[in-house]
């Protein structure tokens, strides 16, 4: 299989070297797959494309993909169309550059693919999956998020972790029917939009349980930062309109 992992960043120039030499000596042992590591940078202002630019001249694996910052959901979906129509992935996995997800479980992923799941998630919330190091504030984040607005108002019931990046998805009858062109999700609210669209192509899901760990460098995106505070209140809005508008299509209203 030609298996692509997909990583979104910006300003993960503190993770991304390490993210990339772990990833790398994973793949490498992989020998009836072929891998490639896709960087979807957002013109990081902290040097993290430069470094993947530079990085890839060594390591042929890694290719870096720049663009203009318009926010998570937007770098994804540039993502998954590049590793699907200029890489030829049949699998692509995607993950985050600051080890909240543990990459080793990337060929049990793939793995599952070959047995005959569709899309693989990997989940805070099956068997003993788990958080570590969130404060109060953000474990009542994640609940708002994950069981008020995705479980209850959206009403996507086929998976419990609706806002987790670390997933893997086949292609072929699968991901290639998503219209990314009629998205209209920029921020985080994509990661749970893009199961719900996944629903309707498929019910082949198979969630295991991980355990998701707060970075220790680099600063989160979701927070009250002043750098971020802005994207992340729009993204908030923009999550809450999108669990309305899922309800919505699924009772066949829009």
């Amino acid at each position: 299989m030609r298996v692509t992992i997909l990583i979104p960043t910006y300003n993960e120039r503190e993770n991304i070297e390490k993210m990339l030499q772990t990833t790398c000596g994973i793949i490498r042992k992989q020998r009836s797959d072929k891998y490639k590591i896709l960087v979807v940078d957002d013109r990081s202002p902290d040097g993290t494309g430069e470094f993947v630019k530079k990085y890839s001249k060594k390591h042929k694996e890694v290719i870096l993909l720049s663009g203009k910052k318009k926010g998570l959901g937007s770098a994804m979906i540039r993502g998954y169309k590049f590793a699907m129509r200029k890489l030829k992935a049949d699998v692509v996995v995607s993950n985050e550059a600051d080890f909240a997800f543990e990459p080793r479980k990337i060929p049990f992923m793939v793995r599952k693919i070959k047995e005959g799941y569709d899309v693989i998630v990997g989940s805070r919330h099956v068997g003993k999956g788990r958080t570590t190091g969130w404060t109060m504030e953000r474990k009542i984040n994640h609940w708002v998020a994950n069981e008020f607005f995705s479980t209850w108002v959206a009403g996507v019931t086929e998976v419990h972790d609706h806002n987790g990046a670390f997933r893997a998805i086949r292609v072929k009858g699968v991901l290639e029917k998503l219209k990314f062109g009629k998205f209209k999700i920029v921020g985080f609210g994509f990661f749970s939009y893009s199961l719900f669209k996944l629903t309707q192509v498929t019910r082949l899901f198979y969630e295991f349980p991980i355990t998701y760990r707060f970075r220790t460098k680099g600063e989160s995106k979701i927070s009250f930062n002043p750098r971020y505070f802005g994207t992340y209140l729009r993204d908030v809005f923009e999550y809450m309109k999108m669990s309305f508008q899922i309800r919505l299509e699924k009772l066949n209203i829009i």
